[in-house]
């Protein structure tokens, strides 16, 4: 994925996600870090979507109890 289809997170979505977390957030402390705190966010975004496929487990589970 390239830098310009990374997601944008506004002032107003970024208040959003840190009040849905329950973590208090200054206004002045969100606009000095919103570069960080947007791009922390996009790099989630990116990593959240792989598709791991199927797991094999890692070992055989027999469920009867004789």
């Amino acid at each position: 994925m390239t830098e310009s289809a990374e997601p944008s997170f506004p002032d107003e979505q970024l208040s959003t996600l840190f009040a849905l977390a329950g973590l208090a957030l200054d206004e002045t402390r969100l606009a000095s870090k919103q570069e960080l705190y947007s791009r922390t966010l996009a790099l989630v975004h990116r990593t959240s979507g792989a598709h791991l496929g199927e797991t094999i487990p890692a070992s055989s589970f027999n469920a009867s109890w004789t």
